[in-house]
């Protein structure tokens, strides 16, 4: 019976072992609050030294802040709107992604979310970086192209509540087209009881 050893240390391109660091954090952020998360465990698993890992990212801080703009710009990257099409086929394009990768990755999209409410001003900043990117799409899908403070201030709030549903729903309850539908409508409705009390 041969002993355990350790794993080998895999020689990797500077962003590649930055890829891999960033996916090692975001699967623990999933099990623990972001400053909770052990850096040693973190170099542990990549297979290199703490030092190393501090060669990557100068501080602790800024290990964190790269995993949350990581997991933020996943959702981004699948949050999209079309680029032809009605301003509802727009605005269903972007819901959808968002619903879809909410749902299909619910542990990492609250584990973000969390950590943004942990306090941190440089988490939380990359965190409403990415609700102003979300608004500025939705905006621009509907065809609100020089929006006011209160055209965002509503969008923000529709964004909270698409948040909320999409965490909460299952298919027990509803299913992920007649979610999107709701969410839709539900934007529709508020933009054009906006337009008519605000023209």
């Amino acid at each position: 019976m041969t002993a355990k050893t350790a794993p080998t240390r895999v020689r990797l391109k500077p962003e590649e072992r930055r890829t891999q660091l960033i996916h090692i954090g975001l699967r623990l952020l999933t099990t623990r609050p972001i400053h909770e998360m052990s850096i040693d465990e973190v170099a542990a698993e990549a297979g290199i030294s703490r030092g190393l890992l501090f060669h990557y990212f100068p501080t602790k801080r800024d290990y964190y802040v790269a995993v949350v703009r990581a997991g933020g710009d996943r959702l981004l990257l699948h949050a999209e709107a079309p680029e032809e099409g009605t301003p509802a086929q727009r605005v269903r394009g972007i819901v959808e992604g968002f619903v879809s990768f909410v749902r299909r990755r619910k542990d990492n999209y609250v584990a973000v979310v969390r950590a943004a409410a942990g306090g941190d001003e440089r988490v939380l900043e990359v965190f409403e970086d990415n609700r102003r990117v979300l608004t500025d799409r939705v905006l621009d899908a509907a065809g609100v192209h020089d929006p006011t403070p209160l055209h965002r201030l509503a969008v923000r709030g529709w964004l909270a509540m698409a948040e909320e549903m999409a965490l909460g729903a299952t298919d027990e309850v509803v299913t992920p087209a007649d979610l999107v539908d709701l969410l839709v409508n539900g934007l529709e409705r508020i933009m054009d009881r906006f337009t008519a009390e605000h023209p």
